[in-house]
């Protein structure tokens, strides 16, 4: 806030004599007080009064209460100005209570004499663009005008700087306010003042209440008598012969005594004061202050039964204390910190070599350092470490805890003392359970087996890693017991439910044995999974937890479909082997065949039939490549060089591998006793490819003759042209054609791919 005082103006910040020009200069035609020259006397002298006035001034006139101030009014409308002169309120809004409307509008109306606003905060803004904040008292005033409707044609605004009495009045709360926190802060502080001549006690509240006497009394003075009533017996003849002391020295006095309360409490309390002497050198008053320090007192007495308690504490867990004092290097072990380390009762020659030589070399590094951490005064002075020593008695070793604390003065550690503990039993057994747990880890691992817990209580399912991959669940995420349903394939969410529901009955406490299908939230896979997993029940018979494992049984789930369809597969290939056995035969043995060429003939075609079926079989029935087959029949019929295999691999399902096979075989039969397999220089050629057809692709394969004897064609068709032409086209909805041309024979076998 700027100091007007310094400056002689209340707020000097426009150049005396702007206003009157702004005004003089403004266009008040176009507003609603109309040109200048047709103001009432009333305006224009009300006007010329506050643009005279150095004190921040405005005027608001008319039933639209049009703004016209002065220069010292000027910064208090900051940006605003001078944008709002001649402004209706309408056009300028208020931006503070200084504009409040309706106090106007009661002035303006006759039915107010005037209003005052006190100590209103406001803004002002100075030449330099800088902001101050002060406090400013508003005064709302009629001005008369003969021609106005209620007789009063405007209101003079009037402002008052009264920061200075405003901020004065804030210290002095703000230090009241302080004092009587320091009061409050000093747990408890009473004052007193004794005029010993008059023998009259003059006290605060707070004094009057611990010593029992009516506060009032007390602010007007009572006896001493009165206050020395509260006394506690046992410290009353101890108080008095101090008090007389220090009447008689100029030395302070400085008490603790106990004060019996009105309920028969007791409270302690401290007073320190000190005596004025007039000029011979009488006593004639003592004043001084009280603090409660019942805490303090308290405190220190559960310290003392803390110490005590701690001593048995220290006995009974069998720990060993040690107190070191790194100034002068001198360490002290009780005896069974020195059982502890294995050494012999009595005085250590040297305690520090003696530590360092029976702790473990690999432990001593890191635990020195952490001593100089605790000695260090910007840590927190603390120890907490486990370490291994050598034990002196026998060098077994052996593991220790240590607790201590450093304390400083003045920067220097005075004092490091602490605690130590044998913990090898412990710490073996801690082993002990990271070993159990890493084996358990290892073998969920190895067995792909998941975990979970419930928690009945909060509905909180927790899951391992493993398990959250079971449900197709990004691992981590929040999962509940909804979330465990949602994942279930809906045919095994009822049968799931009651399986739980059943491990968390009191009366039934059923074991967990069950299967269900999941449906991965996240990954949309289906699993199959089994569950395994036990109850868990309060002293109350109340299930508090059901825990369990999980292991991922899709493979063998997959596998059992796939043995079943399997053995239907097998049931009907064998159904259909034996009734293509049993054709076979009946072609075979024919009357017209001789029985040794009967018998080589069915020989040959039973064992191309047992050569399909083993690479059926070492492919789990699941189909055979075409590669294969034809391999195959190069082993048995003369070796690669005598064939010229040409296309790309192709899957063939169980039925058309055994089909084509056959017809392979009678293929190859045929030219090894008559066609291009007869003499060393024939060859075969096979070659396929694979092309659309209306549902499936269809295989198109030729089998071409050449180098061998010139082809005559058959007067008959035998078994195995009719195994081609007739059985492949009924088993495999194709067809086979089989051209004896002159230079070889050459079968064109087309089929769909059914699987």
């Amino acid at each position: 806030m700027v100091n007007t005082r310094d400056r002689g103006l209340v707020v000097g910040t426009s150049a005396p004599g702007e206003m009157r020009e702004r005004i003089d200069a403004f266009d008040w035609a176009a507003t609603p007080l109309g040109s200048r020259a047709a103001w009432s006397p009333s305006l224009s002298f009300a006007v010329d009064m506050i643009v005279a006035s150095r004190f921040p001034s405005a005027l608001r006139w008319g039933p639209e209460l049009v703004l016209i101030y002065n220069d010292a009014y000027a910064p208090m409308l900051g940006e605003r100005h001078p944008r709002v002169l001649g402004k209706t309120f309408a056009e300028a809004p208020p931006t503070s209570a200084a504009e409040s409307e309706e106090p106007e509008r009661a002035v303006l109306a006759g039915a107010s004499g005037g209003a005052i606003i006190e100590e209103l905060p406001l803004s002002t803004t100075h030449p330099d663009g800088s902001v101050s904040e002060g406090y400013f008292t508003i005064r709302l005033s009629p001005v008369p005008d003969a021609a106005a409707p209620s007789g009063v044609g405007g209101v003079l605004i009037a402002l008052t700087d009264v920061t200075r009495k405003v901020r004065t009045e804030q210290a002095l709360r703000a230090s009241e306010e302080r004092y009587q926190l320091a009061l409050q802060a000093a747990s408890g502080v009473g004052t007193w003042d004794w005029d010993i001549v008059a023998d009259k006690v003059y006290a605060d509240a707070r004094y009057a209440v611990f010593h029992n006497v009516d506060p009032e009394r007390a602010a007007q003075g009572a006896p001493l008598s009165e206050f020395t009533k509260a006394l506690h017996p046992d410290d009353f003849d101890r108080l008095l012969r101090s008090g007389r002391t220090s009447l008689k020295t100029t030395s302070e006095f400085l008490e603790e005594y106990r004060l019996i309360q009105a309920d028969g409490s007791v409270k302690w309390v401290q007073t320190r004061g000190r005596v004025e002497r007039d000029a011979k050198g009488w006593a004639v008053r003592h004043r001084g202050v009280m603090v409660d320090i019942t805490g303090r007192k308290r405190t220190e007495q559960a310290l003392e039964a803390a110490q005590a308690d701690l001593r048995i504490a220290v006995d009974a867990a069998g720990l060993g204390r040690w107190d070191h004092n790194p100034q002068t290097g001198e360490r002290f072990w009780d005896k069974r910190c020195r059982e502890i380390y294995g050494l012999p009762d009595g005085v250590i020659e040297n305690p520090p070599e003696a530590f360092e030589r029976l702790v473990h070399p690999d432990d001593l590094p890191a635990l020195m350092d952490a001593v100089r951490v605790a000695l260090d005064p910007a840590s927190d002075n603390t120890i907490n470490r486990e370490y291994r020593i050598r034990r002196d008695r026998d060098g077994a070793t052996r593991w220790i805890e240590t607790f201590g604390r450093a304390f400083f003065h003045e920067g220097q550690c005075v004092r490091f003392v602490g605690v130590v503990s044998d913990v090898t039993e412990r710490k073996e057994a801690e082993a002990d359970q990271v070993l159990r747990e890493a084996t358990m880890a290892l073998a969920l691992d190895a067995g792909n087996v998941g975990t979970w817990d419930f928690d009945v209580r909060k509905r909180h399912l927790r899951w391992s890693d493993r398990g959250y991959d079971m449900f197709g669940i990004t691992p981590g995420a929040e999962v509940g017991l909804d979330d465990f349903y949602a994942a279930m394939h809906p045919e095994d969410r009822e049968a799931t439910r009651q399986a739980l529901l059943a491990a968390m009955n009191p009366a039934l406490r059923a074991d967990i044995d069950v299967e269900y299908r999941t449906i991965g939230r996240d990954d949309g896979l289906e699993r199959w999974i089994s569950a395994k997993g036990r109850g868990f029940f309060d002293e109350a018979g109340r299930p508090t937890r059901v825990v369990g494992a999980t292991v991922d049984i899709t493979e063998r789930k997959r596998a059992e479909l796939h043995l079943r369809l399997l053995v239907n597969e097998l049931n009907h290939r064998v159904k259909n082997s034996l009734a293509t056995i049993q054709a076979i035969a009946a072609q075979t043995f024919h009357a017209a065949r001789s029985l040794p060429q009967a018998l080589e003939a069915f020989s040959a075609r039973i064992v191309a039939l047992a050569e399909a079926h083993d690479l059926l079989t070492r492919e789990n029935w699941e189909g055979a490549d075409l590669l294969d087959l034809l391999n195959r029949l190069e082993v048995l019929h003369g070796g690669p060089e005598r064939f010229a295999i040409i296309g790309q691999p192709v899957r063939l399902s169980p039925r058309m591998a055994l089909s084509l096979s056959m017809v392979l075989h009678e293929l190859a039969t045929n030219a090894v006793k008559y066609g291009a397999l007869s003499t060393p220089q024939g060859q075969v050629r096979i070659a396929w490819t694979v092309v659309p057809g209306p549902a499936q692709p269809r295989l198109v394969l030729t089998w071409t003759e050449t180098g061998g004897p010139p082809v005559q064609p058959p007067t008959r068709r035998g078994f195995g042209s009719r195994l081609i032409e007739r059985g492949l086209a009924a088993e495999l909805s194709g067809e086979a054609r089989i051209d004896f041309k002159p230079d070889g024979v050459v079968c064109r076998i087309e089929a769909a791919l059914d699987g």
